[in-house]
Parts: C-alpha cells; sequence; structure tokens
C-alpha cells in the first residue's frame, strides 16, 4: 500500500466522513488537519473551519478558525488561518505517527508558506491520509471566490505532483464508497496499527 493516500470526488460525496468512520479513536492520534462546516444554533450556515486533526477525532482543547465565511455572499475567506495555524499544523504533523489533511486544493493553494510547508510534508516519510478537492470542485471554487487563474495553476501543480509521486495514490470516489472504504482499511491496517488503539 502506498503510504499516502488521498480520497477524491465530487463535494459531499462522503469522504471525510469515511475517513472519520474508519479512523475511529485513532484519529485522535493523527497530525494535520481538518476543514469542517460549522452552524449557528439555529442552524443557519456560518462557514467553514480549520481545526488540528485530533480534535476533529474528538481530542478536546484544541482550537478552531474560521476561513471561509459563508455568511455573506460571495463568501469571504481569510488566507491567515492557512498562512497561520494551517502552516504550524503541517509543521507539526511530523511528530504524529501519521497525517490527516482534510482537504487540500482549495484555497489554501494559493498560500505560498502553507505551499512551502505542504510540500515539505510530503517530502517526509510519514503516512499521510487526506482528501484532494477535485478538479471540478476546485473550478467551481474559482468561479464563486475569483483567486483567477495562479489559482489554477497552483492546483494542477499540486495534482501533478501527487499523480506524479510513486508513494501517493489518488483514490476518486464516483458512485459507490466501497473501494474507497476497502482502500481505507489497508492504509489504516497498514500505517495507522497503532498499540493499544482498535
Amino acid at each position: 500500500m502506498k503510504r499516502h493516500l488521498f480520497l477524491s470526488g465530487p463535494a459531499f460525496s462522503g469522504k471525510s466522513r469515511l475517513i472519520r468512520e474508519k479512523l475511529g479513536i485513532k484519529f485522535q492520534c493523527a497530525g494535520g488537519f481538518c476543514t469542517e462546516i460549522t452552524q449557528a444554533e439555529n442552524g443557519s450556515m456560518i462557514g467553514c473551519v480549520m481545526t488540528p486533526a485530533a480534535a476533529a477525532g474528538g481530542a478536546g482543547g484544541l482550537e478552531r478558525e474560521l476561513f471561509l465565511d459563508m455568511r455573506s455572499f460571495p463568501p469571504g475567506h481569510d488566507s491567515e488561518v492557512f498562512r497561520n495555524l494551517g502552516v504550524r499544523l503541517l509543521e507539526e504533523a511530523e511528530w504524529y505517527p501519521f497525517a490527516v489533511l482534510d482537504e487540500i486544493g482549495g484555497i489554501d493553494v494559493i498560500i505560498p508558506q502553507f505551499r512551502m510547508a505542504l510540500d515539505s510534508l510530503l517530502d517526509l516519510e510519514l503516512p499521510i491520509l487526506g482528501v484532494l478537492k477535485s478538479r471540478e470542485d476546485s473550478d467551481r471554487m474559482r468561479q464563486l471566490l475569483g483567486p483567477g487563474e495562479r489559482y489554477t495553476a497552483f492546483y494542477d501543480r499540486l495534482y501533478e505532483r501527487l499523480t506524479d509521486d510513486p508513494d501517493t495514490e489518488i483514490f476518486t470516489i464516483r458512485e459507490s464508497a466501497e473501494e474507497a472504504a476497502e482502500a481505507l482499511a489497508e492504509w489504516i491496517g497498514e500505517y495507522a496499527a497503532l498499540p493499544g488503539f482498535r
């Protein structure tokens, strides 16, 4: 099994949910980060937050920062979250047994500091499990947020780096997530078989 496994596919196809289900409590041992949709108490959409992967796995006391504010149109985005919290979480990931990157390929790729930290992490021998924004979703995001052609160029650079890497597999979810679940189970069995965690 390749050391880096990234799920890709349409938005809301269950990629992040599948990773959480399959990792279970082991998620609390992961470095890296997750992005999550957050809502107000009345159920209205607030936006997307970045959180340490361990916090997404249930570990308490870890910060969450809003990077996409969907309370207005077009949505506002805060690049400083990727420049600061995102970079720190990428740099700290090497101290964990494995990392989760959920997700990359969005607005993060236009932040030079984030790109450099991501490149450095991918150069390590650290096992990485993640979600890669699909090309179709990246095109939609570009139209919505307007980062322009440089975003497309940086997305293409990331996609090419991952597809050219012999240690990376990109698994595209189309209609059924069964094959993705099998690939995840195999990756977890090889790279996240942690003593004391089932």
